[in-house]
């Protein structure tokens, strides 16, 4: 068992919506505790921490992790599945066959990650390539009791993303489709600019109270149409850059969130939507 200076920390949202914010996971993990189990809703980066992410689940709630969503293919919500490769895990379709391809995996981006590590990054020797074993397209609903968890295919931030959503507690589980309170990385090689507003205008037809990011703290709905409002004022600048036959670099990043360190993120991102629309007209 491990010591309370280990322990993550569990935030509880409602009854049964628990969220994981803990820099050791490098991004947010969640889960759903229903009567007989739990369904967690990613589970971060380093394996170490994934199951320290589990034990404090396990322990707090008395009862198994017995699925896990897993929202995206990215490297900051998979590398950690091997801490939960014994539970059913389930995500898009589309992950499989992009975890096997995503250059996350190579020996030239192990190298990289661990040298941006400050610990040394010797937790990337225990990361394993763990591909889950029920792949969906549309739909899963979780029941227990009566109670149900819905889960989303959604293409957006990439073509394998998955949203959760708790109905009788209004509880979005959205994973990087929102980054709460910060700019969105919104350049992965699939992303769909106008998928992904979509989603973001469909959630508004829904009942949400709170919204459990895959980024930034716990928030409400207001972030959904702040996060959709910087999207959209990403794609006007975008197609104005176009239309004066501009590249790239000179995309205006909307000043709603600060950039901050992110540069690689904006880099990226306008990359994306330069290629997007330009291949559009």
């Amino acid at each position: 068992m491990s010591s309370d200076l280990d322990k993550i920390a569990l935030q509880q949202v409602t009854e049964s919506a628990v969220a994981a914010i803990d820099p050791r996971l490098r991004s947010n993990a969640a889960a759903i505790i229903l009567d007989e189990f739990i369904v967690a809703v990613d589970v971060g980066m380093r394996p170490y921490a994934a199951r320290l992410f589990r034990e404090a689940l396990e322990s707090t709630y008395e009862r198994p992790v017995r699925f896990v969503c897993v929202t995206h293919c990215h490297a900051d919500h998979t590398f950690g599945l091997k801490a939960f490769k014994d539970v059913t895990l389930f995500a898009s379709r589309r992950l499989a066959e992009d975890l096997r391809s995503s250059p996350d995996w190579s020996p030239e981006a192990r190298a990289a990650f661990k040298q941006n590590e400050p610990d040394g990054g010797d937790w990337l020797d225990e990361v394993e390539l763990v591909i889950p074993s029920l792949l969906i397209d549309g739909r899963l609903d979780v029941t227990c009791n009566g109670r149900t968890a819905q889960f989303h295919t959604a293409v957006g931030h990439t073509d394998c993303s998955v949203y959760g959503y708790l109905a009788d507690e209004k509880v979005l589980f959205s994973g990087d489709l929102v980054f709460a309170g910060m700019l969105p990385f919104a350049g992965d090689a699939s992303t769909d600019p106008e998928q992904w507003m979509a989603t973001l205008r469909s959630w508004m037809t829904i009942a949400i109270d709170h919204v459990i990011p895959g980024h930034g703290p716990v928030s409400g709905p207001g972030e959904i149409v702040r996060q959709l409002e910087f999207l959209e004022a990403l794609k006007e600048n975008t197609l104005a850059a176009l239309q004066a036959g501009r590249g790239w670099e000179d995309i205006a990043v909307p000043p709603i969130y600060p950039v901050g360190d992110m540069l690689w993120f904006v880099e990226k991102t306008r990359q994306r939507w330069h290629a997007y629309y330009g291949g559009r007209s």
